[in-house]
């Protein structure tokens, strides 16, 4: 079977980590694929390694299962965990991290090896590596990387652990082993320990001209894909001004780069509970947009949609714009000034389905406080996920309204809505440092299918997020003290 724009699958109802990689003009992604039906752990953790391909990055081919969970004592019987795949000595090679809940080592390091890479064999000295007990601890040892690094001459797995020692919320780090030949590994350091996080989950590193680069997700801060920047593959690495692959639920996103040199993650946004916005958050849900990064002038990544993605949304549609609140003016079908200085004004598009790709720009002409898009809202713009720039932070945020207030006001007052109680993203999803000035162009493009959306800003930083319920409307501008210009409005289907 084909699908467009690698979401669910077949075999893949709901999906989990990517493990993306390109070979001989061709993308593949092995992802993760929990039992059907499941939802919590461990059940939800059996995982298998699902394989689809492309050509293109928008029309793909779903494959049989790649890995598949062992029996009784195998290392993999609980599950095939997180991974890569690397092509050496003519063979295709995926190091995965086996799990099995009643080992004395539950999280251990496999292999596993094919000549198409569609038909695998396991490696019968599975597994290969086991938990280094003199300077980790043994319950995290998980998602191995692999790449050849042709500055040492040898091939590098880097892994995540948890160092010994320290204080108990912030032993996460990034080890590494190399080998001269895909089969014998030396442990060879630590290669970054931050000290703030638990575990840095699906590290992967790659460079770009001069520059090495550090990617890995956090589940215990922000539950986001972050990465770090050094001009040497062993550090020290530094932080960026906008660290983030993606925003918050853009989790555990890995890349591949073509043989053009662009370099393309994917990542997925997790399910909830019941498919409603009050469900508990499940591990695995679906795939985001890909996420292309390019190397700026200060050698950090800037984050844009892949430009193939539009082909997939070539018929514009009409659209309405109705004016709710404030002062807002239509010029022709390409253009709205909202004015709203010293209030807040705010309105909606009509007719907009639940699936489209929307992009225009804007320009605030006199701002003192904020503006920005309204995205599944409700008539009073109570209750919506709100993109909002705010110029005197010079950041930009996702906001998951109505924010929620003390319990003494939600009994006392009058018109207090529910909040949406988001656990732990709270009203500010996430937010992103961003430079603007007045009169000065931005640039936006998002995409919404349902209950996912994904939005780009200026070709630079980018959210990810979902929403189940049906709104009363799919878009809207909203601008507060504030004079804003939207043109090169555009909805496509």
């Amino acid at each position: 079977m084909t699908s467009k724009l690698f979401r669910h699958t077949k075999h893949c109802p709901s999906t989990g980590d990517a493990i993306p990689f390109f070979h001989d003009g061709t993308y593949h992604i092995f992802s993760l694929t929990p039992p059907q039906g499941t939802t919590v752990y461990p059940d939800r953790l059996r995982t298998s390694w699902c394989h689809t391909i492309s050509k293109d990055l928008l029309h793909w081919e779903e494959l049989p299962v790649a890995i598949h969970p062992g029996t009784n004592d195998d290392a993999d019987s609980s599950g095939v965990w997180t991974g890569s795949v690397v092509f050496g000595n003519g063979m295709f090679h995926a190091f995965y991290t086996g799990y099995n809940i009643k080992a004395k080592y539950q999280q251990t390091i496999c292999h596993a090896y094919s000549k198409d890479s569609i038909t695998w064999e396991k490696d019968k000295k599975n597994p290969i590596l086991l938990p280094n007990e003199d300077l980790f601890e043994a319950l995290d040892w998980r998602d191995p990387y692999v790449f050849y690094n042709d500055e040492e001459n040898a091939y590098w797995m880097i892994l995540s652990a948890r160092l010994k020692g320290n204080a108990i919320t912030r032993r996460g780090c990034v080890v590494l082993y190399t080998s001269p030949d895909l089969d014998k590994w030396t442990y060879s350091r630590v290669l970054y320990y931050p000290g703030n996080t638990n575990c840095p989950e699906c590290p992967e590193m790659y460079k770009i001209g001069s520059n090495w680069y550090l990617s890995y997700s956090r589940f215990s801060e922000y539950v986001n894909t972050i990465y770090r920047v050094s001009s040497s593959p062993f550090g020290p690495w530094r932080t960026p001004k906008s660290d983030g692959i993606g925003g918050r639920r853009f989790y555990a996103a890995k890349s591949m780069a073509n043989d053009e040199g662009r370099r393309i993650y994917f990542a997925w946004a997790h399910d909830r509970g019941d498919d409603c916005d009050q469900g508990e958050w499940y591990w695995g849900g679906k795939f985001c947009v890909p996420h292309e990064v390019v190397q700026n002038s200060k050698g950090e990544l800037d984050v844009k949609m892949p430009p193939e993605i539009r082909s997939l949304y070539p018929k514009k549609i009409d659209w309405q714009y109705m004016q709710s609140q404030g002062n807002g003016t239509n010029f022709g079908n390409r253009s709205i000034d909202i004015s709203s200085l010293g209030t807040c004004s705010y309105g909606f598009f009509t007719g907009i389905p639940e699936s489209y790709l929307f992009s225009c720009r804007c320009r605030a002409h006199e701002i003192y406080n904020n503006f920005g898009i309204l995205l599944k809202s409700d008539r009073d713009a109570s209750t919506c996920l709100q993109l909002e720039f705010d110029y005197s932070m010079q950041r930009v945020s996702l906001l998951n309204l109505p924010m929620p207030v003390d319990p003494f006001w939600q009994q006392s007052c009058q018109a207090i809505p529910k909040p949406k109680m988001p656990g732990p993203d709270g009203f500010r999803v996430c937010e992103k440092s961003f430079a603007f000035d007045v009169n000065s162009w931005i640039k936006i493009c998002l995409l919404v299918e349902k209950d996912t959306i994904d939005i780009f800003i200026d070709e630079k930083i980018a959210f990810s997020y979902r929403l189940y319920e049906k709104p009363e409307y799919e878009l809207g501008f909203i601008a507060e003290d504030c004079n804003v210009e939207f043109c090169d409005i555009s909805f496509a289907v």
